[in-house]
C-alpha cells in the first residue's frame, strides 16, 4: 500500500468513527425542538442510540407539543409539552398522577415549582404574556427505556431543563 492509499484509509476510518461514535447514534442531535433552540450537548444524553431521528412540532393555541423520536436501536425519544396555564390552575396538581407514573417525582429548584422524576419532569414558572397572569408549564417525558443509571439520567434531564426553560418560556411569550 502506498502512502496516499494509507492516508485515505486513515481518513475513512476517522470519518467512520466520528459518524458512528460510541453512543450508538447514526443521527445528528437536533439544535431546535418545538421550533426553539436547544443545546444539543444537553439533549443528547436524553436520546437513545438509533439510526434516524424524526421530529414533529405541533403548535397549539396556548402552547406546543413536540416529539423527537429515534428509529432503530432501542427506540423512544423525548416528548415536550409547553402550555400557558390560566391563573388559578395548578399544573402540578392536574398532572400529579402522570408524575407518579414517571417514577419517584421529587421537588427540584427550577422555575417556581417543579418535579423531576425517573422518566420525565414538570416545571412551572410565572409567565405574564400580554399582561395576563398565567403559569408557564413545561413537561418533558422520556419515552426511551429506563437505563440502569437512573440517577445519572435524572441529572442529565435537570441540566437540560435548566438550560431549556428560559428559551421555552420566551418562545411561549413570557416576559422576563
Amino acid at each position: 500500500m502506498n502512502r496516499t492509499s494509507a492516508s485515505l484509509v486513515i481518513v475513512a476510518l476517522a470519518i467512520t468513527a466520528v459518524g458512528c461514535g460510541d453512543d450508538g447514534r447514526g443521527y445528528a442531535v437536533p439544535e431546535k425542538v418545538c421550533d426553539t433552540k436547544v443545546d444539543p450537548d444537553l439533549l443528547a444524553p436524553l436520546l437513545p442510540g438509533g439510526e434516524e431521528i424524526h421530529q414533529r412540532d405541533v403548535p397549539r393555541e396556548h402552547g406546543a407539543t413536540c416529539d423527537v423520536s429515534v428509529q432503530g436501536g432501542d427506540g423512544g425519544g423525548v416528548y415536550i409539552k409547553r402550555d400557558a396555564v390560566p391563573e388559578g390552575d395548578d399544573p402540578l396538581k392536574v398532572r400529579e398522577d402522570t408524575l407518579i407514573r414517571y417514577g419517584n417525582p421529587k421537588r427540584v429548584d427550577i422555575g417556581d415549582d417543579s418535579r423531576l422524576a425517573d422518566k420525565g419532569a414538570l416545571i412551572t414558572t410565572s409567565c405574564a404574556p400580554e399582561g395576563k397572569d398565567t403559569t408557564f408549564a413545561l413537561e418533558v417525558y422520556l419515552s426511551s427505556p429506563t437505563p440502569e443509571d437512573v440517577p445519572e439520567r435524572r441529572k442529565a434531564l435537570e441540566r437540560f431543563l435548566r438550560s431549556y426553560l428560559p428559551t421555552a418560556a420566551k418562545a411561549q411569550g413570557c416576559r422576563s
